[in-house]
């Protein structure tokens, strides 16, 4: 579907991110590409109460990851001393909904500073072609990968939009968005009743108050919980995600980076890894020849498993990058380094601007897009 296709774009730049987790294999270098998004430090607000960091990891300890992707296998190898599952996850009126949180699922995109750049320019021009966000801006007058300056995807589940909190700070007039879903078919949305029957309902400022919303091939409400904030989210969180982000958000990338991604249990998505392996993520910045330069870290039960898993992946990207994969990629698994490094595993990978390009032809062909405008194309 091309609502899933946008997910994937939206996760990591160009097949960034995928790779670097999982090393991507030969079938998956010619199937899949995803987006990264960063941070751009003028759009960042105070943060709120967060919990603090994880061995220097964001604190998300969720689990319920229920998106795979990818079918290669890990070698065999002898099993790890059991360990007590994470928790499974809830998201809504039984705990918190703060973007700080502890979720099992976190994206972060700076949007205007990867619009800045070379290879996030190309990215943000081709994923605003894609039908479903044509259709999207056409009823909301909202086109994130244009017009936003951040997206934030966070929850219990690794997809986008899907049963998330799917937050884009913007820089449209407010004026012209409500006049545009005005005429965009949306019902209205009533702010129902408390969250439980013993708390009265926590107040929701009328710009917060949404529609349902049939866009991005979901059906969820598209609340606007302050001035510059969009938020498509599940209809029965509504209320408390819409209280949730009234209040200051912090967007939760470093310094310099252009995309963060936090994954609980990466082994749901990448079904390679091993279970044990928890806690993965990636960051994405823009690389001084117009590239990306990504970076993921993940957490093993013990430095032996840790040792296993990078040697296994390093043999695993030898055998799926046959010459056919090579060329299609223009070699991006070539420039892939996994090393353990105790209990963390550890990658990296610098994606050059050609590479980004062949990433992007990838997509385009399998979301049916036209070709890159010649226009566009920038000196190589």
């Amino acid at each position: 579907m091309r609502a899933r296709a946008v997910v994937l774009a939206a996760v990591a730049f160009g097949c960034v991110a995928l790779v670097v987790v999982v090393g991507c294999g030969a079938d998956e270098a010619s199937r899949h590409a995803a987006a990264s998004p960063s941070s751009d430090p003028t759009t960042t607000v105070p943060a709120p109460e967060v919990p603090p960091p994880l061995d220097g990891h964001d604190a998300l300890d969720a689990s319920g990851v229920t998106w795979s992707v990818g079918d290669a296998a890990m070698p065999s190898r002898t099993a790890p001393p059991a360990r007590a599952p994470l928790p499974e996850p809830s998201f809504g009126a039984s705990e918190p909904a703060r973007p700080g949180d502890a979720h099992a699922f976190r994206l972060a995109v700076a949007l205007r500073a990867a619009r800045a750049t070379r290879s996030g320019a190309k990215v943000t021009k081709m994923l605003s072609v894609i039908p479903e966000v044509i259709e999207a801006k056409r009823r909301t007058g909202l086109d994130p990968f244009a017009d936003g300056e951040w997206l934030l995807v966070y929850g219990a589940k690794v997809a986008v939009p899907g049963p998330n909190a799917n937050v884009v700070k913007h820089a449209s007039a407010e004026a012209e968005i409500t006049r545009t879903m005005a005429d965009g078919g949306f019902g209205a949305w009533d702010a129902g009743a408390p969250t439980t029957p013993t708390t009265p309902p926590t107040p929701i400022a009328p710009a917060a108050r949404g529609v349902h919303a049939d866009i991005y091939g979901v059906s969820d409400v598209l609340v606007r919980p302050q001035t510059g904030i969009a938020a498509l989210v599940p209809g029965d969180r509504a209320r408390d995600l819409a209280v949730a982000l009234a209040k200051p958000i912090d967007l939760g990338v470093r310094p310099g980076e252009l995309a963060r991604a936090f994954v609980s249990e990466p082994a749901k998505v990448l079904r390679f890894l091993p279970a044990e392996i928890v806690r993965a993520n990636v960051a994405v910045k823009a690389a001084s020849d117009g590239g990306l330069d990504a970076t993921a870290e993940a957490d093993c039960p013990d430095a032996a498993q840790c040792k296993a898993t990078a040697t296994a992946i390093e043999d695993l990207v030898k055998t799926q990058n046959s010459l056919v994969v090579r060329i299609v990629t223009k070699n991006v698994l070539g420039g892939l380094a996994v090393r353990a490094d105790g209990t963390k595993l550890k990658a990296t990978l610098h994606v050059t601007p050609e590479q980004v390009d062949a990433a992007l032809n990838l997509t385009r062909s399998q979301l049916g897009l036209p070709g890159e405008d010649p226009s566009d194309q920038t000196k190589r």
